[in-house]
């Protein structure tokens, strides 16, 4: 029989899907704020993209179906997030939104199903949990896009009413998300004030129920039944 070769630490790394998409997501945030303002620094951005619609869709459940969803839709918010930084086009940033939106929507389902599964508690399933909560933060930021195209002027940037870049709309969904609230940028329609009020309580009831999740799903070790 062949001599098969075993990297345990390659397999190792291979395993920690959730890691991975964590790495991916926290360089995309740290990477946007000295990219976002120039042509290559974009590009990198929109590669940083690729490799979190790569990372997410490994870890995603391991079938055809899946694969086929996620694909179906992280390609065409690549795509048209390609096209609109070309040529600035609203109906373009509205559809890169609104794949973007449902891309995210669909690997935060399968992020807290595999999470929340009723098996052994890993640390990578405490990165996917984190990665879920980035996600949602993403997700929420492409939503208020899709809103402001439909509802023009339901953001302001002290004071001004003004349509939010991607910068500025993740920067905002964080700030609720997390009900940090620096108000620089403040809902000014009942449609983007109350989507604000859902995310925050988003937010709020994520970790809650995650943390109360969690310590029913996963038993103590070392306690007898």
């Amino acid at each position: 029989m062949p001599n098969v070769t075993h990297h345990p630490r390659l397999e190792q790394i291979l395993e920690q899907r959730c890691f991975l998409l964590f790495l991916a997501l926290l360089s995309l945030l740290v990477a946007i704020p000295f990219l976002a303002e120039t042509v290559h620094g974009r590009g990198l951005i929109g590669l940083l993209n690729v490799i979190i619609l790569v990372t997410a869709v490994v870890a995603l459940e391991r079938s055809r179906f899946s694969f086929a969803i996620a694909i179906a839709l992280g390609l065409p918010t690549l795509v048209f997030q390609f096209l609109a930084l070309q040529s600035g086009l609203p109906e373009q940033f509205a559809l890169y939104w609104v794949f973007g939106a449902a891309f995210y929507a669909f690997t935060i389902a399968h992020l807290l199903h595999y999470v929340l599964r009723r098996d052994n508690m890993t640390a990578d399933k405490l990165y996917g949990a984190v990665a879920a909560y980035i996600m949602i933060a993403l997700f929420w930021g492409f939503l208020y896009g899709v809103l402001q195209y439909f509802y023009p002027g339901a953001y302001a940037y002290h004071g001004t009413a003004k349509t939010l870049n991607m910068v500025e709309l993740i920067f905002y969904s964080f700030t609720v998300l997390t009900t940090a609230g620096f108000g620089d940028i403040t809902p000014m329609l009942i449609q983007s004030r109350f989507s604000t009020i859902l995310e925050a309580v988003t937010g709020v009831m994520y970790v809650a129920i995650l943390i109360a999740r969690l310590t029913g799903v996963y038993p103590v070790v070392g306690t007898k039944e």
